[in-house]
């Protein structure tokens, strides 16, 4: 075993236009969360929070519950229980913002356990921990949401901006997530999962696919946090083993932000310049991507093995398998790989000074044989592309990087 941990809905998205899904301006959003954090209010705004919160009580199925522009301090959190097909709307993303700085009770912003809410137009902000948690529901629709912390990048910013988890058809488009200390855009133990045309900066991951069966994220950008966007499959979880996910036409960008998760969390261990990180995943596909700008590693495919973490869950399937890479882009930095985690460290110390493209830890299920026993298929085209299979399962001895064992048809 190696001994150096792995730090690693619908039709309206049919009309929109490839400038939009590709051309986010990071320049426009960023002003926007800068001025509205200058411009928030310290009082607390309790008529309007009785308002929303009475309407959410009483509402019925097919309720439209509308918040106007502005800037509203709450210090307890929205909830939405039972109700279905319920929409909580506001005037549009850094519009209608909820602040909740200096938050006293409870921890998210928003949580709702309803079946067909739709969620839309509004940027929620500095709560004392995840910002809108979805659990326990069927048919969720985020739209133009934003959320953040204003003080930037602190391990004591709540851990996920969206969070949905334990749903059963999700749908995030066009959102924004800043600023979380573990994922901005996170999905965790659901089923039939949709991310497009969202953007996720400054995290420490941007966007996290976790224990989820059909799953897609395609037209983002992931841009300047530590890890752009992961697949994990973690023991221990009610959902058990995931599967299917396609990651396409995204733009992953310079994801070198410093790692400023709490120590503990599995998202702690991810190494700054980390582009995509597949741990334990199942039958997924990565595809024209545009994955550039990263100090350390443009892709990384690994089994959880290589965090020599341990775990009594009997049905966790540890391995990484049916994983195919096709017609991505690659462009990496001209830097050290990062120094801060132990799988930068290991990076730099079997290829002194050289990020790498796609790095495979080559650790493989002995129930399964031949050349290429983990289905691992890597069909990309790129001049000068750097390859390797470090053999983390024997110490490196014998590292590979040729890539004919895993030109799969």
């Amino acid at each position: 075993m190696a001994r150096h941990l792995f730090a690693i809905q619908n039709s309206i998205y049919l009309l929109m236009k490839p400038a939009f899904l590709w051309g986010i301006s990071m320049f426009a959003l960023t002003a926007c969360t800068n001025s509205s954090s200058d411009s928030a209010p310290s009082r607390v705004d309790t008529q309007m929070y009785n308002r929303i919160q009475e309407q959410l009580l009483d509402a019925t199925p097919g309720s439209v519950i509308e918040i106007p522009e502005g800037t509203f301090v709450f210090d307890r959190p929205l909830s939405l229980e039972g109700i279905p097909r319920v929409t909580l709307k506001g005037a549009g993303k850094n519009k209608t913002i909820l602040s909740f700085k200096g938050q006293k009770v409870g921890a998210e912003g928003l949580r709702v356990t309803a079946d067909s809410a739709v969620l839309q137009g509004f940027t929620i902000m500095d709560t004392k921990g995840d910002a809108i948690k979805v659990q326990d529901s069927k048919d969720v629709v985020m739209r133009d949401i934003h959320t953040t912390w204003s003080g930037g990048a602190k391990s004591s910013n709540g851990a996920y901006g969206l969070y949905p988890v334990a749903c059963d058809g999700v749908l995030i488009e066009a959102c924004e997530a800043s600023y979380a200390s573990d994922a901005g855009i996170y999905v965790g133990q659901s089923k039939n999962v949709v991310v497009r045309n969202s953007y996720a900066h400054h995290n420490v991951a941007g966007i996290e696919i976790e224990n989820c069966t059909d799953a897609e994220v395609s037209y983002c950008r992931s841009e300047n946090n530590s890890g752009g966007i992961l697949v994990f499959d973690l023991p221990g979880l009610p959902a058990g083993n995931g599967k299917k996910c396609s990651i396409h036409h995204n733009a992953i960008i310079g994801n070198n932000h410093k790692n400023f998760a709490a120590e503990g969390n599995m998202v702690a261990i991810i190494a700054p310049g980390s582009g995509i990180i597949l741990l334990a995943a199942k039958e997924v596909e990565v595809y024209e991507n545009k994955i550039y700008d990263h100090k350390t590693i443009g892709a990384a495919i690994a089994s959880y093995h290589i965090t020599e973490l341990e775990w009594s869950d009997a049905n966790y399937d540890p391995f990484t398998y049916s994983v195919r890479l096709s017609n991505n882009d690659y462009k990496r930095r001209k830097s050290l790989p990062d120094m801060s985690k132990d799988f930068g460290k290991m990076v730099n110390l079997l290829f002194p000074g050289k990020p790498q493209d796609i790095l495979y830890d080559g650790i493989t299920d002995d129930q399964r044989s031949g050349p290429n026993p983990m289905q691992v298929c890597i069909l990309e085209k790129g001049e000068g592309l750097r390859f390797a299979n470090i053999d983390a399962a024997h110490d490196f001895k014998t590292i590979d990087t040729d890539l004919k064992n895993y030109a799969c048809q």
